[in-house]
């Protein structure tokens, strides 16, 4: 029999985004999988939604909004309580799927005992010529980097191994989530949202996992679904967080190059928005780094316990960062 896989997609107010998101889960054609749905304290009509369309769903109501990064280790722990489980699929309610997708990629992981997170080529959800994303990394000028984003779509690429992979629709391997140091919390929950897949990115390349972009895999995304409803807070999370990440991950002479190459490039961006006319934006890059500074203890100690499992050769991972294959 095929390996089992569990969907999991968290939701807040997504009702509207739903019924098409659960249809291209419905429509695949690999043929042992179920469905979680973590819904964060909806106002809307989601929950009812996701039952009507997907009878069979397993529904956990949250009662709160737990953010991102909670509200899926709560599914990933729900669904490995199955030990039939071998995969956990990540699909964000703004995402949706070819009938394929996931019998592409976890055929393709079957014989790759180091597989951990793998994604296929995920399109523009409203222009199927533009890409959306073929892979995350962490650049050389610390920050995140999401891989061939906004480039023209002209043939599908791969197999390639990557520093990581988008969450918005992703496999994450049982024996992988098993390995990884913090247990439950897959996604760090301090981050809230925003870099919580890639600080899991980072973390498997400096373990010494494999990340995959898998070739025929295609997915389509929308984009800031739940955090397009409130302006400037992504960038406000994606600076605040990456402090933390980079902290937490990369060998202590990585991290310095980094940490040293951030005050700059934090600066260039600010320039960038302010010329923009974007001023109130670019004050979120100040306040997410002041913010960063207040978690810094706690991703001291997370670092702590992943150093023990750090097996990456640091000019390797240097190289990776290049441009993130």
């Amino acid at each position: 029999m095929t390996k089992k896989a569990v969907f999991v997609i968290v939701c807040w107010n997504n009702q509207d985004l739903l019924e098409e998101c659960l249809r291209s889960i419905h429509n695949q054609t690999h043929d042992n999988y179920k469905t979680i749905l973590v819904d964060n304290g909806s106002e809307d009509d989601s929950v009812a939604t996701a039952r009507r369309h997907m009878p069979d769903i397993d529904i956990i109501e949250a009662g709160e909004n737990l953010g991102f990064a909670k509200g899926n280790n709560l599914g990933i722990a729900h669904a490995l309580k199955d030990s039939e489980t071998a995969y956990v699929a990540l699909l964000n309610t703004d995402a949706r799927l070819e009938p394929k997708w996931l019998e592409i990629v976890t055929t393709f992981c079957d014989g790759k005992p180091r597989a951990a997170c793998l994604q296929g080529t995920t399109l523009e959800y409203y222009n199927h010529d533009i890409i959306d994303s073929t892979h995350i990394y962490v650049a050389r000028n610390s920050q995140a980097t999401q891989g061939s984003w906004r480039d023209p779509y002209y043939a599908e690429i791969g197999p390639k191994k990557v520093f990581g992979v988008n969450a918005a629709a992703a496999v994450l391997t049982r024996s992988f989530l098993e390995a990884q140091p913090y247990g439950h919390e897959v996604f760090d929950e301090t981050m809230f949202m925003y870099l919580e897949d890639v600080d899991l990115a980072a973390r498997a390349t400096v373990m010494g996992w494999d990340n995959y972009l898998v070739p025929g895999a295609r997915a389509y995304h929308m984009g800031s679904a739940s955090s397009g409803k409130n302006p400037g807070l992504s960038l406000y999370l994606t600076f605040r967080n990456n402090l933390g990440m980079v902290i937490k991950n990369f060998p202590a002479r990585t991290a310095l190059k980094l940490l040293f190459k951030m005050p700059r490039s934090d600066f260039s961006t600010f320039k960038h928005l302010r010329r923009q006319g974007k001023q109130q934006a670019s004050w979120k890059i100040v306040k997410g780094r002041l913010a960063g500074l207040v978690y810094v203890p706690v991703f001291l100690w997370k670092r702590r316990r992943l150093s023990k499992l750090r097996t990456i050769d640091r000019d390797y991972l240097w190289q990776l960062m290049r441009k993130g294959y």
